[in-house]
């Protein structure tokens, strides 16, 4: 509280909204529609593109190793 004025002090956050989330905050929405995920554009859901994307099976993707690297008791 603030000494003679009775009530606690409010502290104001500082939040910088890119033209986007100001055009959303305008007509009442959540800035970057928190309400729901982005299914579409997710990092980890799309299919992999560019130079770097591994081919699905091939000798240097993980399921490949696994295969090869079976401990003898598993069979």
């Amino acid at each position: 509280m603030t000494p003679g004025r009775g009530r606690a002090r409010r502290r104001r956050r500082v939040v910088a909204l890119s033209p986007r989330d100001q055009a959303r905050v305008a007509r009442g929405q959540n800035p970057e529609d928190l309400a729901r995920p982005d299914y579409e554009h997710d990092a980890l859901s799309g299919p992999v593109e560019g130079l770097d994307a591994p081919a699905p099976g091939g000798a240097g993707s993980n399921d490949a190793r696994l295969r090869r690297d079976v401990p003898p008791h598993w069979g």
